[in-house]
């Protein structure tokens, strides 16, 4: 079963994002909409997404504003992939947001199937980029204490793990580097591969990512693995 990938939708005509977020979703995606930029950033990165859907022209701050703060954010700018949507064809709109930092530039007018594509083909390049770097997550590796329920975070802050928590980082540090599946993950918590389990798996893991960052405002390297599991990219070390 695949890992649904999260991708968030930042859209203030409420008819297209509906439509956006629905298909997306039904295509296999996460998706969450936003009317504006002020209502996503109150959620990222404390929650985040693995590819960003921007409208150009927003109210308040605009998608090109978005794109750069995320841009900016440069423990996490390498891992989001950002599409902008307009209903402008002017080729200085489009010059101004890659400069801002999209990778990808689509008309509203796209169909619904095109839109689709285009995430598929933007995460692809993500999971590529990634493969063919070396993950960098400080001058510490994480460090597991399995035994105490503890991590460590490469700036030294030190997080106190639930059963949970700790049971699926043992298997991701188990294999750094490397998709460990979500079934394997579940018999580690010894756990019936359902749906409701499957759910809390990835629950466990949003929340464990929040915590992390609201500890010490790092992003956690566990990243999902498009049909193959999660991933721990970082650095690591167990302790027992």
């Amino acid at each position: 079963m695949h890992t649904p990938r999260p991708v968030a939708v930042v859209e203030d005509n409420p008819g297209l994002l509906a439509d956006l977020v629905e298909f997306l979703g039904m295509r296999g995606f996460a998706a969450r909409g936003f009317a504006s930029a002020e209502a996503f950033f109150k959620v990222w990165p404390a929650t985040s997404f693995d590819l960003l859907l921007l409208d150009v022209v927003l109210p308040g701050a605009s998608g090109l504003e978005v794109a750069q703060r995320v841009r900016a954010q440069r423990s996490l700018a390498a891992q989001v992939g950002i599409v902008m949507l307009t209903a402008l064809d002017a080729n200085n709109d489009h010059v101004l947001g890659l400069e801002a930092g999209a990778d990808m530039y689509l008309s509203k007018r796209s169909s619904l199937e095109v839109i689709e594509a285009a995430c598929h083909s933007m995460l692809r390049r993500l999971d590529q980029r990634e493969a063919a770097q070396p993950a960098d997550d400080g001058h510490e590796p994480w460090r597991l204490n399995a035994l105490h329920w503890l991590l460590k975070a490469p700036d030294g802050s030190l997080l106190s793990l639930t059963h949970a928590e700790v049971t699926v980082l043992s298997a991701l540090f188990d294999k750094p580097g490397q998709a460990v599946a979500r079934e394997e993950l579940l018999t580690r918590l010894n756990k019936k591969e359902t749906l409701s389990s499957l759910r809390n798996l990835d629950n466990t893991i949003s929340r464990l990512r929040r915590k992390v960052h609201t500890a010490c405002d790092i992003e956690l390297p566990v990243r999902p693995s498009y049909g193959r599991g999660y991933t721990f990219t970082g650095e690591c070390e167990t302790n027992t």
